[in-house]
């Protein structure tokens, strides 16, 4: 939701940026005779353009390393007695975008749980269409079960990124807009 707002607010700063630019190269016609060189419009887009592109690599990384401490978080405070050690192989996470996998990780040991794991993924991503995703997952068919039996297996994880996820896209999106507002400048 707060990805949205922030690309209303972008278009509308895109959209004030190119008025001026427009008025700055009619003056340059109608007051000095010149014709610019250049497509001020283009050069903005450009921009912007490059400036999006940093901002999903910087997604991307983000969520990665919140998948990488959550499915970490998870596996140190598991309740269960984990006798195959294919629950907790099966614990890892993927970020998806728009549906599409983007990258995945935390599944260990191969085996069973690491096949689980990736099999979920697959599915997950057929049902998701948000711009960015980040699920963690057990992949084992008997985790959920694990978890109504009143064991920790992924509680703490979502406890935590429940804690910690909105203040990370805040301090990425507060980045962009420092960026967004420097190139205005």
């Amino acid at each position: 939701m707060a990805i949205v707002s922030y690309i209303l607010v972008f278009a509308i700063l895109m959209a004030f940026v190119i008025t001026i630019t427009e008025v700055a190269k009619s003056l340059l016609v109608a007051e000095m005779g010149m014709t610019p060189e250049f497509n001020p419009h283009t050069l903005v887009q450009q921009r912007i353009t490059q400036l999006n592109q940093r901002l999903d690599k910087a997604m991307v990384l983000v969520l990665n390393a919140l998948g990488m401490e959550l499915v970490s978080y998870a596996r140190e405070r598991h309740t269960y007695i984990d006798r195959t050690g294919n629950l907790t192989n099966s614990m890892g996470y993927v970020i998806l975008n728009k549906g599409q996998q983007v990258a995945h990780g935390g599944e260990m040991g191969g085996g069973e749980g690491q096949e689980a794991a990736l099999k979920l993924y697959g599915e997950l991503a057929m049902q998701d269409r948000h711009d960015y995703s980040l699920i963690i997952v057990a992949g084992m068919e008997y985790a959920a079960y694990v978890e109504a039996k009143g064991y920790n297996v992924l509680i703490p994880a979502q406890l935590k990124a429940d804690a910690e996820f909105g203040q990370r896209m805040k301090h990425l999106m507060a980045q962009y807009d420092a960026k967004l507002k420097e190139m205005l400048k």
